[in-house]
């Protein structure tokens, strides 16, 4: 109960950091000319980019989950995009694991299919944080590491399996029971999903593409408001953004990941505009939407239920 008050506390103070650095960063005189100076063809194609982002992800969760169980592209989509809402009422752990009910089917395995392609992705932002700050050679051996234990998952699960004979040996066994059933229907779809080496080596530039489309996107947006920033700067800023955003719990990371931003392009009127727009672009604008397609899925499940 503490840590989760302590976990509150932390998340406004990270909250009103974040928003009077904002603040200092922006002049009103200067935010209304340079939205009227604004080049909004640049916007409309950082929007395009934004729906190639979209479906690169959700392809890419697809790709894994049919490896494991039957499912549909359309429901994959609508599960992910409710993602976006879910992640702005909860904790952003929590609600990817509410996404995954969406979908159908058995929980754990399809929790297993995001959990590898987000794995991916996870691997390859560290990776590149590592040899952006300097750290070349522990980045490329960090990468080795990851995909060793990816290869080599079994090791993995032996010690899985010797943690719950631990819990059953202390008198906790029907707790240990339970928990080495949910991990091996968790094991069982891991394993089916990283089965087929193709898939595999796909997950990890699908999670490659998205995140450099992201990044180009964030350069995109700065040029609607003539703010020339490097494919250098907006990598560095984007590893910062969601950097900030993880460690402050902030829901949706609003806020931090303005911040984050800022730290990596400058801060200015400009600057401001341009990573509130990028976010709004390719992150907030799926939470409004998200909340319309999970609460369709909602009455769907309703109305099947109750027919």
């Amino acid at each position: 109960m503490e840590k989760t008050t302590l976990r509150k506390l932390f998340s406004i103070l990270a909250f009103v950091i974040s928003l009077a650095y904002l603040y200092r960063s922006v002049d009103v005189n200067e935010l209304f000319i340079a939205l009227k100076e604004a080049e909004y063809k640049y916007l409309l194609f950082a929007i395009i980019l934004s729906f190639f982002t979209l479906f690169l992800a959700a392809t890419r969760w697809y790709l894994v989950l049919r490896r494991v169980q039957k499912t549909s592209f359309k429901r994959t989509v609508q599960a992910f995009v409710s993602g976006y809402y879910l992640m702005a009422i909860l904790p952003p752990t929590v609600g990817h694991m509410a996404k995954v009910k969406l979908v159908g089917g058995d929980y754990f395995a399809a929790l297993s299919s995001l959990a590898f392609g987000m794995a991916a992705e996870i691997v390859i932002i560290l990776s590149f944080a590592l040899i952006f700050l300097g750290f070349t050679k522990l980045g490329l051996i960090g990468i080795a590491m990851i995909l060793l234990a990816f290869i080599y998952d079994k090791a993995f699960h032996k010690t899985a399996l010797a943690f719950f004979k631990f819990w059953e040996d202390v008198g906790a066994k029907k707790f240990s029971q339970t928990l080495k059933e949910w991990w091996n229907r968790w094991y069982t779809g891991w394993i089916k999903a990283r089965k087929n080496k193709s898939s595999f080596l796909i997950v990890f530039l699908i999670s490659i593409a998205v995140i450099l489309v992201q990044t180009f996107g964030l350069v995109v947006v700065g040029k609607a408001f003539s703010l020339e920033i490097s494919f250098k700067q907006a990598l560095y800023a984007f590893l910062m953004s969601v950097l900030f955003a993880s460690l402050s719990g902030i829901p949706s990371g609003i806020g931090a990941n303005e911040f984050g931003i800022l730290v990596g392009i400058g801060s200015s009127t400009k600057a401001f505009l341009t990573a509130f727009l990028y976010k709004f672009i390719f992150q907030y604008i799926y939470s409004i939407a998200g909340a319309f397609v999970f609460y369709r899925l909602l009455g769907e499940g309703y109305e099947s239920g109750t027919s």
